[in-house]
């Protein structure tokens, strides 16, 4: 059925109540705010007008399902009206035709969040072959055609929470953090979203903290709700004296400090070393990546050649230069 025939269909008024209001087989909205919507219904009206069908294969008179305007039909709800100007399809019209309507309806007014997009592609699969879906469809969401990242977002989809979920669509939880946490069972998932409810942490700190608590969890041989239910981590996720930089700064630093004791003893041994030198300023020494290589850098900013001689005579004065040492094997 093509756009044209759906516009020719004519509106006829439909009683809210009939409506169900659940998410059907063609919704891919999730994580919205009906407020802006309703606000602007309320202000000018109803402009888009929802399309609906009927539902139950014998075509059922007094009850219809979404095929175009959750997100109107909800707002609606929140106004309390009792009954919209809607379009509803004749009978014979296809699942598939019902779902790309939708899906190019929503493309054409905004873009979608990764649950929403998780959404879609588990509803495409569901009507089209695989193949189809890769090659076709998933460049619309601005993915590569690749079938590993298509099984990414159905696993979304049909194995996520709706805490995951809420996160994830309201940008608390990463797509990396995502992919991470899709490997855990449903305890350990559920706990790291606690955190993540209250603390808002950057996409690497985030990835950092999935990743120190699962190596802590194979390492100590204690399980990821067990760590993450430890006193020294919930007492800082709930403090009320840090604030959100502050408590993923926190934690980070005290399961980094857990799990490489021997490297943070070494970087803060190294510090010292270099506070000690009290080195000319532009001047830094900066050691090498874990400090697993023997190379130390030395790097010295100058304005010109007078500053640079300067500056090299007064390093060649420091007394301390001579017993610079490697933080790691002196054991600092």
């Amino acid at each position: 059925m093509d756009r044209l025939k759906v516009i020719d269909v004519l509106p006829q008024p439909v009683n809210l109540n009939q409506i169900d209001g659940s998410p059907g087989p063609c919704c891919m909205s999730y994580g919205f705010d009906t407020k802006p919507l309703a606000d602007s219904i309320r202000r000018i009206g109803l402009v888009n007008l929802p399309i609906l069908a009927r539902k139950g294969e014998g075509g059922r008179r007094d009850e219809f399902g979404v095929v175009m305007g959750f997100r109107r039909i909800k707002a609606l709800q929140s106004l309390h009206v009792e009954q919209v100007p809607c379009r509803i399809l004749p009978a014979g019209v296809s699942a598939r035709d019902c779902l790309l309507m939708n899906l190019h309806d929503n493309l054409t007014v905004r873009a979608f969040n990764p649950v929403e997009t998780a959404m879609a592609l588990a509803r495409l699969l569901e009507l089209f072959p695989p193949e189809e879906v890769v090659k076709s469809f998933m460049p619309l969401f601005n993915l590569p055609s690749h079938t590993r990242t298509l099984h990414l977002f159905v696993r979304i989809e049909t194995d996520f929470e709706n805490q995951a979920k809420d996160l994830l669509a309201g940008g608390d939880l990463s797509m990396k953090g995502a992919r991470l946490l899709l490997e855990m069972d449903p305890t350990a998932r559920q706990r790291f979203c606690r955190y993540f409810s209250v603390i808002k942490f950057s996409r690497n700190q985030q990835a950092q903290f999935i990743d120190f608590v699962t190596d802590l969890s194979h390492i100590e041989r204690i399980s990821i709700p067990e760590l993450l239910n430890e006193y020294a981590l919930i007492k800082i996720r709930d403090s009320e004296h840090l604030n959100n930089p502050q408590k993923a700064k926190s934690l980070i630093k005290l399961l980094r400090t857990r799990r490489v004791p021997r490297l943070v003893k070494a970087e803060k041994g190294f510090k010292r070393m270099v506070e000690k030198l009290k080195l000319p300023p532009g001047t830094h020494i900066t050691p090498p990546p874990y400090f697993e290589g023997p190379y130390y850098k030395l790097e010295i900013s100058f304005i010109d050649g007078k500053d640079l001689m300067e500056k090299i005579l007064d390093l060649q004065e420091k007394d301390g230069l001579p017993n610079f040492e490697d933080p790691w094997n002196k054991g600092i």
